[in-house]
C-alpha cells in the first residue's frame, strides 16, 4: 500500500523492531535519559522502539525546552528500507468512489502536504492557550471530590466483601467516577506534576478496573496517535472482525442478518471491562510466548517490546482482577456471586463503551485513513471526535472529561478537570483556523447518532454507500 510522506527526502530510520525513539523523522537514543526524564520513566518509555512524534508533541505543550534537550541524543543509523512512495501514488490508492468530505468535515483549505511532522498554526495557538491557562493538572475542587470518593469506594468494597447486594450498584459508580478517572488522567500523566504520584494513583486505581501496561499501548500509543485510522487505531482493531465500527473495515464473513449483527455488537458492549482487565493481558502473554519461540511479525514484536517494559504491573493487575471474579464464586452461592461480579462488570462496560465510543464512532468523524493522514495530527484529532455538553462541569465529572475528546486528544497531558474552562477559547481557535468542530447537544444526542452510525455500518460497505445513506 502506498503511504503518505513528506515531499522532501526522509531521513534514514532504523529497521523495526529497534530501541530508538523516532521523532519528526529523526532517530534518538534516549536510553541514558530515561532515568532523569522529568515526566517519569513510564511516560518516556511509551515512545521507545517506534515513531512517537504525536506522543512527543502531545505531552510537551508548556514550553520548548524539550526540543533543545532532544538534540543532544540524535543518532545516525544505517539506511532503512522505508518502502514508501510519493503522495500521488497514495492518493490514487484511495477508493475513488467515495468523497471523504461528504462524510467528514475535512477542510479543503488544508494543504495536501500536511503531515504529523510539520509545525501547524492551529496547534501553536492551542499550546499558547494552554500556557496562558496556567494549571494543567487536577483542580483543587476535584481533588476534594475524589478524596470523598475514596471513602465511598472503601465502603462499597467492604459491602461487596460481605456480599451485600447493594454493593453491586455502588461499586461500579465509584469504580467509574474515581478509579476510571484516576486511571485515565494518571495514565496520561495529568493528575500531578509529580511523576511518582501519577504512577501510584494510576496503578492503584487500575487494580480491578484495567491493565495499565496494556492501556498504555492500546490507548496512549495506538489510539491517541492514530485516532480513527484504520489498521493503526488500537480501539478500531480491537473490535474487528467481530464488530465493524469503520467503513474501511470488512464485514464479518457471515450471512447473519445485519439486524442481528447490530444486536451482537451492542451485546459485546457488556463485555468491554473483561477485555480491559483480562483479554488484553492474555494477548500480551501470547505475543510474549510467540516471540520467545521464534521470529514474529514486526507489529507484534514492537508491541510486545513496549508491553514488556510494564510486565510487573500487568502481572499484578491480572492477579487482582482474577481475585475480583473468583472470590465471590468461592464464598457465596452461584447466582449471588454472579450478581456481585458480573453486574459491576456490565455497568463498567456500558459506561466505558457508551461514553468513550460515542465520541469517535460517528460517520462525521470517520474518513478514508489516507485522507486523514494528509492532515497535521492536531487537526486530525479535532476532526475525529464528537464533543457534547462542553460547558457543563457536571457532565465533565460524570464522563471523566470524555465529553470533550477533540480537545483532550490534542492535549492529553492536561487534566480533564481543566478542559471545561479551556473549551470556549479552544472553540474560538478552531473557528479562527476554519476547523469545524463536531458537536452534539448532550450525551443522548451523541448516543443516537452513534447508534445510527452502527446501523449504517451493519448494512453498508464503503464510504460512498454511507454518503448516499446520509444524503
Amino acid at each position: 500500500m502506498c503511504q503518505l510522506v513528506e515531499t522532501s527526502a526522509p531521513a534514514a530510520l532504523p529497521e523495526a523492531p529497534h530501541d530508538y525513539w523516532v521523532i519528526h523523522g529523526q532517530a534518538y537514543d534516549l536510553a541514558s535519559y530515561v532515568a532523569i526524564h522529568p515526566g517519569g520513566v513510564d511516560a518516556i518509555l511509551l515512545g521507545r522502539g517506534r515513531d512517537c512524534t504525536e506522543l512527543f508533541e502531545q505531552y510537551h505543550v508548556l514550553n520548548n525546552k524539550h526540543l533543545r534537550v532532544l538534540e543532544r541524543y540524535r543518532v545516525s543509523v544505517p539506511p532503512a528500507k522505508l518502502g514508501v512512495n510519493n503522495l500521488n501514488c497514495a492518493i490514487s490508492h484511495l477508493d475513488g468512489k467515495a468523497d471523504a468530505t461528504a462524510v467528514v468535515g475535512i477542510q479543503q483549505s488544508t494543504a495536501v502536504s500536511r503531515t504529523a511532522h510539520q509545525i501547524d498554526p492551529f496547534y501553536e495557538d492551542v499550546k499558547t492557550m494552554v500556557r496562558e491557562h496556567g494549571n494543567t493538572k487536577m483542580s483543587t475542587p476535584f481533588v476534594i471530590v475524589h478524596c470523598l470518593h475514596v471513602v465511598g469506594l472503601f465502603y462499597a468494597l467492604r459491602l461487596w466483601y460481605q456480599g451485600a447486594f447493594i454493593s453491586a450498584f455502588l461499586l461500579p459508580f465509584f469504580l467509574w467516577v474515581l478509579c476510571a478517572a484516576l486511571v485515565h488522567d494518571g495514565g496520561h500523566f495529568a493528575l500531578s506534576r509529580n511523576a511518582l504520584v501519577n504512577k501510584i494513583l494510576n496503578l492503584t486505581a487500575a487494580l480491578i478496573t484495567n491493565s495499565s501496561g496494556c492501556w498504555y499501548l492500546q490507548h496512549n500509543i495506538l489510539h491517541h496517535s492514530y485516532t480513527n485510522l484504520h489498521g493503526k487505531d488500537g480501539d478500531l482493531d480491537s473490535h474487528h472482525p467481530y464488530i465493524r465500527i469503520h467503513p474501511e473495515q470488512s464485514h464479518p464473513s457471515t450471512t447473519v442478518h445485519h439486524v442481528l449483527r447490530l444486536a451482537g455488537h451492542l451485546g459485546m458492549y457488556l463485555l468491554a471491562h473483561i477485555g480491559l482487565t483480562v483479554l488484553s493481558p492474555v494477548t500480551y502473554f501470547r505475543g510474549l510466548m510467540a516471540r520467545r519461540k521464534g521470529p514474529v511479525d514486526v507489529k507484534t514484536a514492537q508491541n510486545v517490546q513496549t508491553l514488556a517494559q510494564y510486565h510487573a504491573s500487568i502481572v499484578l493487575q491480572v492477579a487482582t482482577a482474577s481475585a475480583f471474579y473468583v472470590y465471590p464464586l468461592v464464598r457465596f452461592p452461584f447466582f449471588h456471586a454472579c450478581l456481585l461480579t458480573f453486574f459491576p462488570t456490565f455497568m463498567m462496560s456500558v459506561a466505558f463503551m457508551v461514553i468513550a465510543q460515542v465520541s469517535h464512532i460517528q460517520l462525521e468523524a470517520e474518513a478514508p485513513s489516507l485522507e486523514l493522514e494528509r492532515l497535521h495530527w492536531a487537526r486530525r484529532m479535532a476532526l475525529t471526535s464528537v464533543d457534547y455538553s462542553q460547558d457543563s462541569y457536571l457532565w465533565s465529572y460524570l464522563t471523566i472529561g470524555l465529553n470533550m475528546q477533540s480537545l483532550h486528544h490534542i492535549i492529553p497531558g492536561v487534566s480533564y478537570t481543566q478542559l471545561t474552562a479551556m473549551y470556549p477559547k479552544y472553540r474560538a481557535i478552531c473557528a479562527k483556523h476554519g476547523i469545524k468542530l463536531l458537536e452534539r447537544r448532550n450525551l443522548w444526542h451523541a448516543l443516537c447518532t452513534h447508534l445510527h452510525t452502527l446501523w449504517l455500518l451493519s448494512k453498508t460497505h464503503t464510504f460512498a454507500d454511507a454518503a448516499r445513506k446520509l444524503a
